[in-house]
């Protein structure tokens, strides 16, 4: 429908948007609402499983948005193949347990996958956990939360670029 997408075209003004989508219905909606809010030429609309559409967009975005919940964990390995050689950002969604402890090991398991996907696929990057937004109530005791994710491209030496 362009929960997302919309506000990063309309209010944002992205050059560019490539939206995956899956549900029939929702590509519908999705395609109206572009056409609606006169963005639809700055949208790529990618149907179906985003591993297939990957070759699309393979190091391209500057911002990947990983909103589906409970956990958008399937599509952690796209999110790092979407990413510019330069990096960006990864905004996770996630419902993550009210514990601060938890939500700790939560954020350094975020970072580490992060770490251990970009490796398996060639990619030399670092990952720091900027930012976690507490959206919402989702169930007693646990959370929805967006975990606001830089990457940034390792030197040869193994440091960070900032």
């Amino acid at each position: 429908i362009g929960y997302f997408t919309l506000p990063y075209l309309v209010h944002a003004r992205a050059a560019m948007v490539h939206a995956c989508e899956w549900d029939a219905d929702a590509l519908v909606a999705l395609r109206h609402n572009l056409l609606q809010n006169g963005v639809a030429a700055r949208c790529i609309v990618h149907a179906g499983d985003n591993k297939e559409s990957l070759p699309a967009f393979a190091m391209c975005a500057h911002r990947v948005n990983l909103g589906l919940i409970p956990s958008s964990e399937a599509g952690w390995p796209v999110a790092v193949a979407a990413l510019r050689p330069e990096g960006g950002w990864l905004h996770v969604h996630a419902n993550v347990s009210s514990d601060p402890a938890l939500e700790a090991a939560w954020t350094a398991r975020l970072e580490a996958t992060f770490a251990r996907l970009a490796a398996e696929a060639g990619r030399s990057f670092h990952f720091a956990v900027a930012h976690v937004e507490r959206v919402k109530w989702y169930a007693p005791k646990i959370r929805h939360v967006v975990a606001d994710v830089l990457a940034a491209p390792r030197q040869m030496g193994g440091g960070v670029i900032h």
